[in-house]
């Protein structure tokens, strides 16, 4: 339909009344749902959701603020008002990575010059990616060098993260090792911020000091993590020392997010992949990027499981778009779950949680 030119003039005062309030408060909203020039949504309570939910293009998903249920093409709408997507995973979750894939697929058909970014693979890593992107070593060399076979669980790389990879090769796309290297993650909670500024200038650049202090939410849902949500006692002191880790890998990620973000061609996307928790309510990983690009559109994903037909209340506000997986393995991707068992809590339990939650220690 022909768009009146009342309408359009309307169209182009809200863009720029907008964009007014970006430079106020420094920053534009990340939400694309909030404005129907980009997409208009449905009110919660609609029969929008699938009755079969099978994924990833057919799975319950609803906006985090309100609920209102979504589809594919509200999520691609989304997709294409944002700079930057943030995908949040638990790490063993299939039905995440079969998001993640179809995002990245997506990302890579539609918009050229997007680069996909990982929390999984580390900054001193690099030179390995680039090489296997290259065709310089074979992709068992890649995944031996950067010791990512059992990332997530037992020879989980090969099925949830290689063809986000193998994706990118084929779109000759660039792939972002985006954390820091572990060492700097430990001595971040024994050492502290100081002695790591204090490094020399070849190991300043392989991670970044954290630029905003996180919300208050952040470090208590993370103290809630570490105590068993309250069953188990937590030394402050040693919270805080282990939350200065976790900062440090946000914020090294969103630092690698927002140079890709700035050495992108215009109408490219950074997708980024993640453990969810250092994305969801605007956490530490998304107040380091704002801190970083202020005026970029951010648009947060997260994936839960569970079957649904309506936004889970302790899910509200996770994220802009929640997304529920069912509880099998979708055999669209013949991907195999791993053992779903129970995360070891507490700061001595850290190494163990680690691979499970995404956290640095």
């Amino acid at each position: 339909m022909k768009r009146s030119a009342s309408l359009t003039t309307a169209m182009y005062a809200r863009a720029f009344i907008a964009l007014a309030g970006c430079a106020m408060v420094a920053a534009c909203t990340r939400n694309p749902y909030e404005d129907p020039i980009w997409y208009w949504a449905p009110e919660p309570g609609s029969t929008l959701v699938p009755r079969v939910q099978s994924g990833p293009r057919s799975l319950a998903m609803f906006r985090g603020d309100n609920g209102a249920p979504l589809d594919w093409y509200a999520l691609s709408s989304g997709i294409r008002w944002a700079d930057i997507v943030v995908v949040g995973e638990q790490h063993d979750d299939p039905n995440a990575h079969g998001v993640q894939q179809a995002i990245v697929d997506e990302v890579f058909a539609m918009w050229p010059g997007s680069a996909v970014s990982l929390e999984m693979l580390e900054r001193n890593e690099q030179p390995i990616v680039d090489a296997y992107l290259n065709n310089q070593i074979t992709v068992t060399e890649f995944i031996d060098r950067t010791e990512s076979r059992d990332w997530a669980t037992t020879g989980s790389w090969e099925k949830f993260y290689q063809p986000v990879i193998d994706s990118a090769k084929a779109a000759q796309a660039p792939v972002i090792a985006a954390n820091a290297p572990r060492e700097y993650v430990r001595r971040a909670r024994t050492e502290g911020y100081e002695a790591l500024e204090a490094l020399p200038a070849e190991d300043r650049a392989l991670f970044s000091i954290p630029e905003r202090d996180p919300p208050d939410s952040y470090r208590e849902r993370f103290k809630a993590l570490m105590s068993d949500n309250g069953a188990n006692a937590v030394d402050e002191e040693k919270l805080d020392a282990v939350l200065r880790s976790q900062r440090l890998w946000d914020a090294t990620m969103a630092d690698s997010i927002v140079r890709a973000y700035h050495a992108a061609p215009s109408g490219g996307k950074i997708v980024h992949l993640v453990g969810q928790f250092h994305s969801e309510n605007d956490g530490g990983l998304i107040s380091e990027i704002q801190a970083r690009a202020p005026f970029a559109n951010v648009l947060t994903v997260t994936v839960q499981r569970g079957e649904t037909l309506a936004l889970r209340a302790e899910d509200k506000d996770k994220a802009d778009v929640v997304i529920y997986g069912v509880n099998q393995a979708p055999a669209w991707r013949n991907f195999q779950a791993g053992p779903e068992t129970a995360a070891p809590v507490g700061p001595a339990a850290a190494e163990a949680v680690m691979p499970t939650w995404g956290f640095a220690y």
